[in-house]
């Protein structure tokens, strides 16, 4: 019996060395197409992204995640055929105020929440992704390129002060 339960410890301690999850930070480098570089201020500077290949979960952060959550949020991931990675996730209720001009140049100030939905597909080999932002409104739709390196460290954000 303590011969079986060996065996069964080595063969799952290799299993979980290989199954770690790997942190990624991703810096946006820019739109893909002129036609998409409004993006609303829906694409945040960085991201930080922990994928678990093995297990097939993975979780994404950014300055949007924060201000709502304040802290990383489930993305569906999958493996495509080529090997990349596709992530996926949504932010639910990002605060968003639109100011509109309206009869004789009065200003509408309207305080709403959108939700925004993240599509991101990343190259594991040279670290470069292609991220669709799309949600926040009427037909808004967003691509940007993303260069994204492995980390151990975390991404953190200051509270504002007043």
């Amino acid at each position: 019996m303590s011969r079986l339960l060996a065996t069964a410890l080595a063969l799952v301690v290799p299993a979980a060395a290989n199954a770690e999850s790997e942190k990624y930070l991703c810096n946006f480098t820019g739109h893909n197409s002129l036609r998409k570089i409004d993006d609303g201020g829906f694409v945040p500077s960085k991201y930080m992204l922990t994928i678990d290949a093995g297990n097939k979960t993975a979780t994404a952060y950014d300055g949007l995640v924060h201000e709502v959550y304040q802290a990383p949020i489930p993305a569906k991931f999958s493996k495509k055929g080529n090997g990349n990675y596709r992530l996926r996730w949504k932010i639910s209720g990002v605060p968003v105020t639109i100011t509109k001009t309206v009869d004789y140049g009065i200003p509408d100030v309207i305080e709403t929440k959108f939700n925004v939905r993240y599509s991101l597909l990343l190259n594991p080999e040279t670290l470069q992704g292609t991220l669709s932002v799309s949600g926040g409104g009427e037909r808004f739709a967003s691509a940007a390129n993303l260069d994204c390196k492995k980390t151990n460290q975390n991404l953190v954000f200051r509270e504002a002060t007043n």
